[in-house]
């Protein structure tokens, strides 16, 4: 079964300029590969406030997603640096959005 991919408005428009082309292109190829493939084998569950989000690392940087089983869809909501601490939070101002 292939799992449809579908990125938050904000990763488009605020995550995806920040990053160089090459790891852009890096990142969409394990995106596409893996979680496109099976996002629970390649990802890892986050915990505690974070249940129900997944994260997937590539190379220095993560993919913080959220696995919707009933229409088969993987919702791309933050890619950020691993090093950076703000990742999490980021991602809940966005969804606290809604946008």
């Amino acid at each position: 079964m292939k799992w449809k991919i579908v990125f938050h408005a904000l990763v488009l428009k605020e995550d995806v300029p920040r990053l160089e082309s090459s790891i852009w292109r890096k990142i969409l190829r394990d995106i596409e590969k893996k979680l496109a493939l099976d996002p629970h084998a390649y990802g890892e569950p986050l915990r505690k406030g974070l249940f129900g989000y997944w994260k997937l690392r590539v190379g220095a940087f993560r993919v913080v997603y959220q696995v919707q089983k009933e229409i088969v869809t993987v919702l791309i909501v933050k890619i950020g640096a691993r090093k950076d601490s703000q990742v999490y939070s980021e991602m809940f101002s966005r969804l606290k959005k809604g946008t």
